[in-house]
Order: structure tokens, then C-alpha cells, then sequence
């Protein structure tokens, strides 16, 4: 299957999900990484007009739940997180943020 053919899947699976209300983005994608992008919106802000934080950790969450299904036989195995943590360093206010997961072993 061709990288075009295997977005579209994947954009197809996150239909009526989290990661299609908040408009999550797989962008990229290679052997051991994945990248996406999320708009700075009504959707993903907090009340004082600044990216949620809770946000930023959704789209990690994404990146690296959907990367790491991409190493694994999904017939055979489920992928799912178990911890997260996160640092916010820069607030924003518009546009996009961007991420990119790294399978690491």
C-alpha cells in the first residue's frame, strides 16, 4: 500500500473521533515516525483564547497511539497509552501546531 492510500485509511478511521473533533491531521508518516498537525481554534483553545494544553497532549497521544500501531500486527495486538507527561513551553493563539512521533527500541 502506497503512503496516499494508507492516510486516507487513516483519516478514515478517525472519522467521529477525538482526533477528527479537535482536527487532527496525519500529515507524514515513515518506518519509525509519524507527524500530524492540529489547528489553534475555538476547538482546541482554553477560555482565555491560548491552546489548551490538554490539547497539545491529545495530539501526541495521537501521534503515538497511531505510530505505534503502525509497528504492530493490530490482528494481534491493541495499542494504547499508558502515561503521559507533558511541559507546555510557548503559549500560542492561531494557526497550527505540529508534532512528530519517533519509534524508538
Amino acid at each position: 500500500m502506497d503512503k496516499k492510500q494508507a492516510l486516507k485509511i487513516i483519516h478514515k478511521k478517525s472519522e467521529s473521533t477525538l482526533v477528527s473533533a479537535l482536527g487532527i491531521k496525519i500529515t507524514e508518516f515513515g518506518d519509525d515516525y509519524i507527524c500530524g498537525k492540529m489547528p489553534v481554534d475555538a476547538r482546541t483553545k482554553q477560555p482565555f483564547g491560548l491552546l489548551h494544553g490538554g490539547a497539545s497532549v491529545a495530539l501526541a497521544e495521537t501521534l503515538g497511539s497511531i505510530g505505534g500501531g503502525m509497528q504492530v500486527d493490530l490482528k494481534l495486538y491493541s495499542v494504547v497509552g499508558i502515561e503521559i507527561n507533558a511541559s507546555h513551553l510557548k503559549s500560542v493563539k492561531d494557526g497550527w501546531v505540529f508534532g512528530k512521533a519517533i519509534a524508538t527500541r
